[in-house]
């Protein structure tokens, strides 16, 4: 029985492993003739290209990961399902939901080394790939974190910062928002012209201060300064490097994250959706597995350039609908949970009734 097991799940690993190496060439070639016109222009040396592609690999190494996992099971199986092979495993009494058991185990473990891969390695390598595509392109990435011009920060207690320009300790063209708890409506506005950070102490010059109402929204006081002092909780460095985006920061710097969000009263919708979209996306290899199987076993895959194409065209659609449900929660049109995982849902009912009708279960 062991011998069966084996022999099943290498069927399943040779493909899988040739489609990975096959898919992942193909990333790095469609991605160096994207750019080709930048490397030619800059002729980076071949180490920096080396260094840069590299950094790269892991996240083409998640998101082509489904796609060679379908591929994997549509070969294998479809090939021992045309040579009558599972035939004669049904025939000696032996149920296909016990011999395909190791390569539904190991797709689990798969996705949980693709979970951790994608939450510790990718945004690190990306970011680090970022910067050497900046190389490439003859930029300083080191000035680039030093230099800021028109964004936006949220602080501490409701605090909105929007910033014209910020370099080294000085701020150009500053705008403070304050809200009142428990709501978006403005408590006070501070506008300066220019804002150093001196001894943990912000000195503004040319600034104004703009105090409303709660009840009515109106102006209730107005004050101007040549110069002032203000002390808050925002330091220089909090403004020096840009805020990362959802999908550069690890599963619990986003939750952090959030935290600070709610705490300042701001919605949370698209970041809770990607932070539940971190969970979702690595269990996407055991989902489109088990899509395979029935899809494998009906004997549809007549051929290699079939089970490619069927590869491709169901790890698309399935793209899409992780798009769509991610969209869905970032609206709030559903719940950031339920967006994140509806697919894998879907997909999964959908899975489990095509291996019922192929007597799998």
């Amino acid at each position: 029985m062991k011998t069966i097991k084996k022999y099943i799940l290498f069927s399943f690993l040779k493909p899988f492993l040739c489609g990975l190496i096959a898919f992942l060439l193909i990333m790095i070639i469609t991605h160096f003739f994207d750019y080709l016109h930048k490397f030619l222009e800059n002729k980076p040396p071949l180490a920096l290209l080396i260094k840069y592609f590299s950094y790269r690999l892991p996240e083409w190494f998640v998101i082509i990961t489904p796609v060679a996992t379908l591929l994997g099971i549509l070969f294998s199986l479809g090939t021992l399902n045309r040579n009558h092979e599972l035939t004669a495993v049904k025939s000696s009494g032996i149920k296909l939901t016990y011999i395909l058991k190791p390569i539904i185990i190991f797709s689990v473990f798969f996705s949980i080394l693709i979970g951790i891969i994608y939450e510790g390695v990718v945004p690190k390598t990306n970011l680090r790939a970022e910067e050497l595509f900046l190389i490439i392109r003859n930029r300083d990435p080191h000035k680039i974190n030093t230099v800021r011009t028109n964004f936006t920060y949220m602080g501490e207690n409701k605090r909105l910062y929007r910033i014209k320009k910020f370099e080294k300790n000085t701020i150009t063209g500053l705008n403070i928002i304050e809200f009142f708890p428990g709501s978006l409506q403005e408590k006070r506005r501070i506008t300066a012209e220019k804002a150093v950070y001196i001894n943990n102490t912000w000195k503004l010059t040319d600034l104004s201060i703009r105090t409303f109402s709660r009840e009515t929204g109106q102006i209730m006081s107005y004050l101007e300064f040549d110069e002032k002092m203000l002390k808050i909780e925002e330091t220089a460095d909090d403004f020096r490097k840009p805020v990362k985006s959802a999908e550069q920061m690890d599963f619990f710097s986003l939750r952090t994250y959030i935290k600070k969000l709610k705490k300042g009263g701001f919605s949370t919708l698209k970041e809770r959706a990607a932070l539940h979209y971190k969970i979702s996306f690595p269990f996407s290899n055991t989902i489109i597995l088990i899509l395979g199987i029935p899809i494998a076993l009906w004997g549809r895959v007549k051929n290699r350039t079939t089970g490619f194409f069927i590869s491709i065209v169901i790890c698309f659609i399935y793209w899409g609908a992780i798009s769509v449900g991610r969209a869905l929660g970032t609206s709030g049109i559903l719940p950031p949970i339920v967006g994140a995982w509806s697919a894998n849902l879907i997909f999964l009912i959908i899975s489990l009734t095509m291996m019922k009708f192929a007597r799998v279960i």
